[in-house]
């Protein structure tokens, strides 16, 4: 599997991020969308976190620049009737710049890598067998979110936004794993650019293992590639997540360091 390394660095690793979420965003009517300086403000304006994220998608140089990213960063936060959560590279902090976040009252959440493959790798196993569902409707949409909401320890109710994704726009498919009726892993991939970008992924906690988020997977990018064609795979990955997109074939890039804000100083 050949990749391009270049489109692995912090930049691109960056962009692609916010231009996923930018899409995520847009998808809900109270959206916020705006690029100030390097603040990216991506705010779907609903109660899931994950949907309200401001991403610090440049360079911030010395203290001054990240404190003024900071303070632009929150402003748009306060602004949002719900949680969001921001987004950086630490390789573009300046000196002593996880002490600044501290110190303006951001707390660390997880870090995220950027991952990115020409193709597939091939299946390592079977596909498990389970009923899968695209999700045309809300009831599976729905489900994609529990299945979520499950594996982040999370409450249902926050993965609730989910229930539209039958009615988004643009080319993106949500597919849902089922075992005997009920719900165990989910996927999504869509469209954005000349990229196909997966996010959502998640099997329920004490079923991994069994190649059920990989299957969701292969079956959501399928989906995709049927529609527009083969196009260069993205995705940002968690550290529990990262040697399963390894074995598809994935490549590691830049590590992005994900905070929720706190009440300042």
């Amino acid at each position: 599997m050949q990749s391009n390394a270049s489109d692995l660095d912090t930049a691109d690793v960056a962009q692609c991020f916010v231009d996923a979420w930018r899409y995520i965003g847009a998808q809900y009517p109270s959206h916020v969308l705006a690029q100030v300086g390097p603040v990216a403000v991506t705010l779907s304006q609903t109660n899931c976190p994950f949907f309200n994220m401001i991403t610090i998608s440049g360079p911030t140089q010395n203290v001054a620049a990240l404190r003024q990213a900071i303070t632009t960063a929150r402003g748009y936060a306060d602004g949002c009737p719900h949680d969001a959560m921001l987004l950086l590279s630490p390789d573009w902090l300046p000196e002593r710049g996880t002490e600044i976040l501290s110190d303006e009252g951001l707390a660390y959440s997880m870090s995220m890598w950027g991952m990115a493959a020409d193709r597939l790798a091939r299946p390592r196993r079977d596909e498990p067998v389970l009923e899968y569902r695209i999700a045309r409707d809300e009831a599976t949409a729905l489900d994609l979110g529990r299945v979520n909401a499950e594996a982040y320890g999370m409450p249902h109710e926050t993965f609730a936004v989910t229930g539209s994704v039958c009615r988004w726009a643009g080319t993106q498919f949500g597919v849902v794993g089922y075992e005997q009726g009920r719900a165990v892993t989910a996927a999504q991939a869509y469209l954005i650019g000349d990229r196909i970008y997966i996010a959502m992924v998640a099997t329920l906690p004490g079923l991994h293992g069994q190649g059920y988020g990989e299957a969701a997977m292969r079956r959501a990018i399928g989906a995709v590639q049927v529609a527009v064609g083969e196009k260069r795979l993205w995705l940002h990955a968690t550290e529990a997540g990262r040697p399963l997109y390894r074995a598809m074939g994935f490549d590691d890039g830049a590590r992005m360091d994900l905070y929720s804000f706190g009440h300042g100083q």
